[in-house]
C-alpha cells in the first residue's frame, strides 16, 4: 500500500504540487494586510464597473448585514434616516460614512446600494445617511438663505452620522473615514474640520467636489472657469446655468430689465438683442457680462448688489474651514466633468498640500463628474484604470 502510495506521488507530483502551492500562496497573500487590500480593490472594482454572471465577490467575501438606523440630530431635522451595511461576521471592522449631495432618495440609487453591499463584502461597514437637499427647478436668490441653512444642516447630520457610526461595536474606529460625491463633498469637507470629529476622521476622500461655491456659481453663470491666471471657455449643464443666469436677473430692481434678460438668456429670443438700448445701466452690466461671459463683471455685479449673500456663500465652502481639517485627503476629479470644474478640486489641493496632512490627487478621463464613462484612446484608458485601481487600493488599505 505504501509504495502504490509513492509511486502515485512519484508520477503526479506536479499535478499536486501546483495546486497545493496556489492555495499556500492564495492563503499567505490573503492574510497579508497589503496584498488583501489589493484583491479586495480589485474584486471590488469589477463588482461596480463589470456585470459578469458569477460575482467572484459574493463567493469570496463576508455575507452582508443591511439594515435601517434612524438618529436624532437636535440641530438637523429632529431624525435622519440611514441604511447600514456591514459584515455579518461579528468583528470589528474598517467604516465609510458616504456623503452624496444634490440627490434625493439617494439611498434607493442602484449605484449606491451595490457599492454599499460590494464594500461590506469585502470587509468594510458602510453607512449612507438620506441627507436633507430641498433642490428645486427655479432657485432664486431670496432662497439663498434657505439653501444655506439646509447646508448647514446637512453638515449637522453628517457630523452626527460619523459620530454614531464610529461609536458601534462593530466598528474600529481607527479605520474610519468620509467619502463625498459632488455636493457631498463639500457637505463631507466641513463636516471632516467640524472640531467635534476632526480628530476622529481617519482619512477624508472627496470626488468631483467644489471648493468655493462663488467661484462655482460664476463658472456656471459666465461658462468659464479661471486658474493659475488663465480664463478657459467651458460647457456646463444646461439647466445649470438657466438657474443660475435667472438667479442673478432676478437681483435687478427693473421689471423691464428683468423681463428683457429673460427673453434673451432663458427664452433665446435672439431677436430681443435689438432691444438692448432700452436696458437701465444695472441691466447694461448684466447683459455685458453674459455676453462676455466675464466672471469678474458677474462678481463685481453681484457684491453690489447682494454681497451678504456672496460673503455667506464663501462661508459655507470648503475654502472658509481648511484650517480644521486634520486628515488625510484624497481627492478624484473628472477632467471632463459639466456639473462642477476640475480645476476646483486642483483648487482643493493646493490649498490644503501645506496642511501638515497627506493630499493624494487624481485626475480622470473615465468619468464624467462621479459617473462612468467611454474614452476612446486605449492607452489612455488603461492609463485612467490603473491610477484608479491605485487610489482605490489606498482608500481599502486605510480600512483593512
Amino acid at each position: 500500500m505504501r509504495e502504490r502510495l509513492r509511486r502515485f506521488l512519484r508520477r503526479y507530483r506536479l499535478a499536486i504540487a501546483i495546486p497545493l502551492a496556489f492555495i499556500t500562496m492564495w492563503v499567505a497573500l490573503w492574510n497579508i494586510p497589503p496584498t488583501h487590500a489589493a484583491i479586495m480593490t480589485g474584486l471590488v472594482t469589477q463588482e461596480l464597473m463589470l456585470d459578469l454572471p458569477v460575482s467572484p465577490l459574493n463567493l469570496l467575501g463576508a455575507g452582508v448585514v443591511h439594515e435601517e438606523v434612524a438618529l436624532d440630530v437636535p440641530q438637523g431635522r429632529g431624525q435622519l434616516v440611514a441604511d447600514v451595511y456591514r459584515p455579518d461576521d461579528g468583528d470589528q471592522h474598517g467604516a465609510l460614512l458616504l456623503s452624496i449631495g444634490a440627490a434625493r432618495q439617494i439611498r434607493d440609487n442602484p449605484g449606491v446600494v451595490k457599492l454599499g453591499n460590494a464594500l461590506a463584502r469585502a470587509g468594510i461597514v458602510v453607512m449612507v445617511p438620506e441627507l436633507y437637499y430641498p433642490y428645486k427647478e427655479n432657485t432664486l436668490p431670496d432662497e439663498v438663505q434657505d439653501l444655506v441653512s439646509a447646508f448647514q444642516t446637512n453638515v449637522e447630520e453628517t457630523v452626527a452620522s460619523y459620530q454614531w457610526l464610529e461609536s458601534q461595536p462593530y466598528v474600529d474606529a481607527k479605520r474610519a473615514g468620509i467619502a463625498g460625491f459632488s455636493a457631498g463633498g463639500g457637505i463631507a469637507l466641513i463636516a471632516a474640520a467640524d472640531s467635534r470629529v476632526h480628530n476622529d476622521v481617519r482619512f477624508l476622500s472627496v470626488m468631483g467636489t467644489y471648493f468655493d461655491m462663488v467661484d462655482l456659481v460664476n463658472a456656471i453663470t459666465t461658462e468659464s472657469y479661471s486658474y493659475d491666471g488663465q480664463t478657459t471657455e467651458w460647457v456646463p449643464r444646461v439647466k445649470s446655468v438657466r438657474v443660475l443666469h435667472r438667479s442673478v436677473i432676478a437681483y435687478l430692481p427693473d421689471q423691464a430689465d428683468r423681463d428683457l434678460l429673460t427673453r434673451i438668456f432663458l427664452d433665446g429670443d435672439e431677436a430681443a438683442r435689438s432691444e438692448t438700448a432700452s436696458l437701465t445701466p444695472e441691466g447694461r452690466k448684466v447683459y455685458e457680462a453674459f455676453t462676455a461671459k466675464d466672471p469678474e463683471q458677474v462678481l463685481a455685479f453681484w457684491n453690489e448688489v447682494s454681497p451678504t449673500d456672496v460673503q455667506t456663500l464663501h462661508q459655507v465652502s470648503p475654502s472658509a474651514h481648511l484650517a480644521g481639517l486634520h486628515t488625510e485627503l484624497f481627492i478624484m476629479t473628472a477632467r471632463h466633468d459639466h456639473y462642477i470644474p476640475y480645476v476646483e478640486s486642483r483648487r482643493l489641493r493646493d490649498a490644503t498640500s501645506g496642511n501638515g496632512n497627506r493630499v493624494h490627487y487624481t485626475e480622470l478621463d473615465i468619468f464624467s463628474h462621479v459617473e462612468p464613462t467611454s474614452v476612446s484612446n486605449p492607452l489612455g484608458l488603461l492609463a485612467d484604470i490603473l491610477k484608479l485601481l491605485y487610489y482605490m487600493w489606498q482608500l481599502m488599505s486605510r480600512m483593512q
